[in-house]
């Protein structure tokens, strides 16, 4: 078989997957393509089309905003994603947010390397504890339930969840309550995590006038999608001081661009799309999505 794979994946998976495969990085000859393993890489109708003999597109990861879906439905093209297979790497970053955030970190090393600080323990550094804090997650799937755990079980905090297709019940297994509005949800929160898909009810989730719901004292953490929170909006309420700090690892250009206003911010961090970069994910993941494609080929 013939299969397309042109992003970093690890070494093992890649040669797991020359076993029994020839690997190509081009489009060069599309009808030849059996497979794909895709990452971030879009996969447009007129790839679909072309790609003839295609039958499988494996995700590395989750999400299939890069994929059109309707076209694979179309052409009989199965689309394989890996529920939960990034998620404890992806939730380790997004509590690292919250911990650099409320600490300052990003203020208080850039300041150092600038010369700003010439006094112990400077006034503008200072943070706030973490433990006994109000989180709220915005989503209640895989990478939200290893976040409360983490939250819960190390820092003691209280857990709120909102989704559309959350329960009572399915909120208690996660050792949350269950919030069935989320404005009313935001309000209470000292830190918000984002763990939703992008979607049309999900673009720009998080405006202008959602954001101004939040404490003073919030962190926001998003490491889900660009496109669900407004960035311009972002930059306004973080730039006049209205919340305490907001991190993300997505955005609606990616990378973004060096000009982009929030990078500018001593409240803000910024990270290049890399939640699922760890070892043991791209391991766990790289060889999924090989033995998904051997599966389904």
């Amino acid at each position: 078989m013939v299969v397309y794979l042109s992003e970093l994946i690890a070494p093992s998976a890649v040669e797991e997957l020359k076993k029994h495969a020839t690997i190509v990085d081009n489009f060069d000859h599309p009808e030849e393509i059996d497979a794909m393993i895709i990452r971030k890489q879009p996969v447009t109708r007129e790839v679909i089309e072309k790609a003839t003999k295609l039958k499988v597109i494996s995700r590395h990861g989750v999400g299939c905003d890069m994929i059109d879906l309707e076209a694979c439905k179309e052409y009989g093209v199965k689309v394989i994603i890996q529920a939960g297979g990034n998620a404890q790497s992806v939730a380790e970053l997004a509590v690292s947010f919250m911990l650099a955030l409320a600490r300052k970190l990003k203020l208080a090393d850039q300041g150092l390397q600038k010369g700003r600080f010439n006094v112990f323990a400077p006034k503008e550094t200072i943070g706030m504890d973490t433990f006994g804090k109000t989180v709220a997650l915005v989503g209640s799937g895989h990478i939200s339930s290893k976040v409360a755990a983490i939250m819960k079980n190390g820092f003691g905090c209280r857990i709120l969840a909102y989704s559309p297709h959350l329960t009572p019940e399915k909120a208690a297994a996660m050792g949350a309550e269950y919030c069935p509005d989320l404005d009313e949800m935001l309000k209470e929160a000292d830190y918000i995590n984002i763990s939703v898909p992008l979607t049309d009810s999900t673009r720009h989730m998080f405006n202008k006038e959602r954001l101004s719901l939040l404490k003073p004292t919030a962190i926001l953490v998003n490491t889900s999608r660009g496109g669900i929170v407004d960035e311009d909006a972002l930059y306004e309420i973080l730039r006049d001081g209205k919340i305490w700090g907001a991190a993300s690892d997505v955005f609606t250009i990616e990378p973004p661009e060096k000009d982009n206003p929030l990078l500018s911010l001593d409240n803000f961090i910024a990270t290049p799309h890399f939640g699922s970069s760890t070892y043991e994910c791209m391991e766990e993941c790289g060889m999924v999505a090989v033995k998904n494609v051997f599966a389904n080929v």
